[in-house]
C-alpha cells in the first residue's frame, strides 16, 4: 500500500477507527507506518520506523497458557543499488481468553536502522505465520545530510503517550518513553497530540548558555492557523536539546492538519522550523456509545475484583496511594464499609486511567511497578521502601530523571540529590542517611511543596569543630 493524498487520508483512518471500535476483523492485515531521522551516528544517521497492527487481524490458537497469535514484521530498506538493509522480527501475542482476542486493540513497535544519507524505498511486510495472510506498506523515506555547523531539528515523531523513564526499550530516548502513532490518528478518545523531536547544533557558550523558545501551533491544509499554543522558553542545556510537548486537540473538526514547531535561538536570532501531518476523526453518537460500552466492562471487571478482597486488603491498599489521592479522597474513604470501598478504589483508578479504552489501567501498573521498585530498593529495618521519604517522592512525582549519588566520606554522611527537569522548571529533592540505619531522610527540595532547607549541606558535615561540638550546650541543655 503506497502512502495515500491527503484527501482520501480520512476516508481511510475513518474505517481503521470503525475497526478499532467494533472489533471487525479484516480479510487483509492492515498496518501503518511512519519514520523519523534523528542525530548522526558516526558517518550514518539514525532513523526509526514506527509500526502498528491490530490485535483482531490475526488468527489464534488455543494452547495450555492462552491463546496464541503468532505474527512477523519485514522491514526492507531499497537503496540505488538494490537492497540496503533488511530485518524480520517474529513475535507471539498470547492472549488469555478467546473473547479477547477479538479486540481491536492497537499494537505497536518500532525498527531502528542506521544509514547513510539519500532517498529510499522502504518496504514492510506483515505476515500472520498461523494462516499466512500478509499485508504490505510500501513508503519512501528521505534521510538528509544533516551539516555540524547548522542549526537543524530532527523529523518530528507523533506519540500517542510521552512518560520519563530510567529504563531502556525501543521506545525510549532521552530518560522519555516514547510510544509512537504510525497513524498520525487522533481522536475524542485519543485528543492529546504528543510530539518529541530533537534540535541540534545549537550555539552554546557555557559561560553565557542564554535562552531558546519553542512555538507550536496547528495549520489546515491552506496553511491557514487554527490553533495556537504558548511560546515556552528554555535556558539552553547544550549544542542539543529535545522538543517535547502534548497539547489537546479535542476542538478540531474532522479534517488533516500539519503541526508546526518552531525553534529560535534568542542570542543569535537563527531559526529552525518543522512540520508533521496528522488527521483528527470524531465518530458518531453510535460510535461514543459502543466507546463507553467498553469502558464499562473494564470498570466491572476492576468492581468485582475489590469485591473479592477482605476489607483490610482494601484499606491497605489505600494506605499505599495516599501519596497521589486528594484531601477530599482521604478524608471519604475511611467512612465506607468494604463495598463502599471497593467502589471507591475502582473509581479512584479510573479517574487516572490515560487511555480508559484499553483493557489495562496504565497509570496502575506503573504506580505498583515504581511501589514495588520502592520497597526492593528503599527498604530499612524499620519501614517497608514506599513509606521512606524516597518511596513517597518516587510514588508521588514519578522517575527522577536524574539520580546523584554520594556514598559514605569521612567528612560527610552519604547523600543522593535527585533531579526532576520537568517539575516547576526543575527541582531537586536531596535525601541523607542522617542516622546512619540507610534510611535517607528528604532534607532539602527546590520544589515550592516540599521542605526547603538552603543550609543543607552544613547538615551532612560529620567533622565538627571544639567550637560546634558545645555551641548549644548550655545550662538548659545539661543531663542531670
Amino acid at each position: 500500500m503506497k502512502p495515500t493524498s491527503s484527501a482520501s487520508l480520512v476516508g481511510i483512518v475513518a474505517v481503521m477507527l470503525v475497526s478499532l471500535l467494533f472489533g471487525q476483523q479484516p480479510q487483509f492485515l492492515p498496518l501503518n507506518v511512519d519514520y523519523a531521522v534523528f542525530y548522526p551516528v558516526e558517518e550514518d544517521v539514525f532513523v526509526e520506523f514506527y509500526l502498528s497492527c491490530l490485535q483482531n487481524s490475526f488468527q489464534y490458537e488455543p494452547t495450555d497458557s492462552g491463546y496464541v497469535g503468532k505474527f512477523s514484521i519485514t522491514v526492507e530498506i531499497r537503496g540505488d543499488q538494490g537492497v540496503v538493509d533488511s530485518r524480520t522480527e517474529k513475535f507471539l501475542n498470547i492472549v488469555p481468553t478467546e473473547e479477547k482476542t477479538r479486540l481491536a486493540l492497537e499494537m505497536r513497535h518500532v525498527f531502528p536502522f542506521r544509514l547513510p544519507s539519500g532517498d529510499y524505498e522502504v518496504l514492510v511486510t506483515l505476515r500472520d505465520l498461523n494462516t499466512g495472510a500478509r499485508g504490505e506498506y510500501l513508503l519512501n523515506a528521505s534521510v538528509p545530510t544533516i551539516p555540524s555547523d547548522q542549526l537543524r531539528m530532527s523529523d518530528i515523531e507523533l506519540a500517542v503517550k510521552i512518560t520519563r523513564t530510567d529504563q531502556q526499550s525501543r521506545f525510549d530516548k532521552n530518560h522519555l518513553r516514547v510510544i509512537p502513532n504510525p497513524s498520525s490518528l487522533y481522536s475524542v478518545t485519543h485528543p492529546v497530540l504528543y510530539y518529541y523531536a530533537e534540535v541540534y547544533n545549537i550555539p552554546f557558550s557555557a559561560d553565557n548558555p542564554g535562552t531558546y523558545t519553542v512555538e507550536a501551533f496547528i495549520t489546515d491544509k491552506n496553511g491557514e492557523v487554527v490553533k495556537t499554543f504558548p511560546t515556552r522558553r528554555h535556558q539552553k542545556p547544550g549544542t542539543s536539546t529535545v522538543v517535547v510537548g502534548g497539547h489537546n486537540i479535542v476542538t478540531l473538526s474532522t479534517d488533516t492538519y500539519f503541526l508546526n514547531l518552531r525553534f529560535t535561538d534568542e542570542e543569535t536570532g537563527q531559526t529552525v522550523e518543522r512540520t508533521k501531518r496528522f488527521t483528527m476523526f470524531k465518530p458518531t453518537r453510535e460510535q461514543l456509545a459502543q466507546i463507553q460500552q467498553v469502558r464499562s466492562q473494564h470498570a466491572d471487571l476492576m468492581l468485582n475484583q475489590y469485591l473479592r478482597l477482605p476489607e483490610a486488603q482494601l484499606d491497605e491498599e489505600f494506605e499505599k496511594v495516599k501519596y497521589i489521592a486528594s484531601n477530599e479522597e482521604k478524608n471519604v474513604f475511611p467512612s465506607l464499609n468494604r463495598e463502599g470501598k471497593a467502589k471507591f478504589l475502582t473509581e479512584f483508578w479510573i479517574r487516572r486511567d490515560p487511555d480508559p479504552d484499553t483493557p489495562e489501567n496504565e497509570y496502575k501498573i506503573r504506580y505498583f511497578q515504581l511501589l514495588e521498585y520502592a520497597n526492593q530498593q528503599f527498604r530499612t529495618k524499620f519501614r517497608a521502601g514506599w513509606q521512606t521519604d524516597r518511596g513517597r517522592v518516587l510514588l508521588t512525582y514519578g522517575a527522577p530523571d536524574e539520580i546523584e549519588r554520594h556514598p559514605s566520606r569521612q567528612e560527610t554522611r552519604p547523600y543522593e540529590i535527585w533531579y526532576y527537569n520537568e517539575l516547576e522548571s526543575g527541582s531537586i529533592f536531596v535525601f541523607a542517611d542522617m542516622g546512619s540505619f540507610g534510611d535517607y531522610d528528604l532534607i532539602h527540595s527546590t520544589y515550592s511543596k516540599e521542605i526547603s532547607n538552603p543550609d543543607w549541606e552544613r547538615l551532612i558535615k560529620l567533622t565538627r569543630t571544639p567550637r560546634d561540638e558545645f555551641e548549644n550546650f548550655g545550662p538548659d541543655n545539661q543531663r542531670n
